[in-house]
């Protein structure tokens, strides 16, 4: 065998290992990326795997909340806090929860109707009333109202039922306050605008209707307290409607306004007093009612303006016992008391002065 011939052999030898060295390279190479795409499919199925699950478990918990929220979409809802509120809604900073927070739907404020928070007692307390004073008004006044004399004039109805619509009207402006005023801040301020105008209507309507029987006699006197009402009633309207009263820090400023409107009650029975006489003016307007109804008005409205008792104990009167709630009850034992004061005056006049 030549030189040539071994080299030959040699040379072939080498490439032949280099072949299987590469082939077992890219074998290697393959069995590599095999067990690399295994390895990235088996991690792709137990990502998927576990948003699967994940998803599962999220569905099932959202499907929980849809039910809770239907079971309790009447009968209870998450109430907030004075802290959760924003900032138009932050108004008595002692009332700490019960909260109704911001709805911005009509939807949502009705259905605050059916389940208690800490505006509750302030709606039902004004809109029971409300209707009542409606119904007797349209339908009960001759059952359970006034009884007919033979001297009964269309102008009694009219001046007793001045009083019971303008009831109604506040009383019902104050309910649909509290219960449409968490809706959002626009509708918030339209609200309590309606409110304001409801108070002062019924300051107006229980002052005309007692002037009219107590000066049933002196046509002269009742036009001029007539008119005087009227133009306190108009000034006292601009006021509180002004934007800038219409925040929490004018809260006494404006109870103030109401009570100062209301105490302009005096003036007439002032002057009743140098015409009729003690006697006289305690027969026409049956003045211990009255006096009552005095008594409650300014009460509430202290109370009101200065937030007793939430101020003395923050957080104990959040649902039930406010100075609010309070107020409330009281305008309604306060309108009671100047409804009787005005049948008893219609009864009077028709019965003794008028025989």
């Amino acid at each position: 065998m030549t030189g040539q011939d071994i080299t030959t052999i040699r040379t072939r030898r080498n490439s032949v290992t280099s072949i299987t060295s590469t082939n077992n390279s890219v074998a290697n190479t393959t069995g590599s990326s095999n067990y690399t795409v295994r390895i990235n499919r088996t991690r792709t199925n137990t990502i998927t795997s576990s948003n699967g699950n994940s998803s599962t478990k999220t569905s099932r918990s959202s499907s929980q909340i849809r039910v809770r929220s239907r079971s309790n979409s009447i009968f209870g809802r998450r109430l907030y806090s004075f802290q959760d509120l924003p900032f138009w809604q932050q108004d008595n900073d002692k009332i700490l929860t019960g909260y109704v927070r911001e709805t911005n739907s009509f939807t949502k404020c009705i259905q605050s109707l059916f389940y208690f928070n800490n505006e509750s007692v302030n709606i039902y307390s004004h809109l029971i009333p409300s209707i009542a004073y409606l119904c007797l008004s349209l339908f009960l006044i001759d059952t359970f109202l006034i009884p007919r004399f033979p001297t009964t004039t269309t102008s009694d109805y009219i001046f007793i039922n001045v009083f019971l619509i303008g009831a109604f009207f506040c009383m019902l402006c104050s309910g649909c306050f509290h219960c449409l005023k968490q809706h959002s801040e626009k509708y918030s301020n339209f609200w309590s605008k309606l409110d304001y105008l409801g108070i002062i209507t019924l300051i107006a309507c229980s002052m005309i209707s007692l002037v009219y029987f107590g000066y049933f006699d002196h046509l002269q006197y009742f036009k001029f307290f007539f008119g005087l009402t009227c133009v306190l009633a108009i000034i006292c309207s601009i006021v509180v409607m002004n934007e800038k009263f219409n925040v929490a820090k004018y809260r006494p400023l404006r109870a103030t306004f109401f009570a100062t409107f209301g105490m302009s009650g005096i003036i007439p029975l002032a002057t009743g007093f140098y015409i009729f006489g003690f006697h006289g003016v305690l027969q026409r307007i049956n003045l211990t009612f009255v006096l009552w109804e005095s008594l409650f008005y300014i009460v509430g409205a202290t109370l009101y303006g200065f937030r007793i008792p939430e101020s003395l104990s923050p957080g104990r009167f959040d649902l039930i016992g406010s100075s609010h709630q309070m107020f409330h009850f009281l305008v309604v034992a306060g309108s009671v008391c100047h409804l009787k004061a005005v049948i008893e005056s219609y009864r009077l006049v028709h019965s003794n002065f008028k025989k």
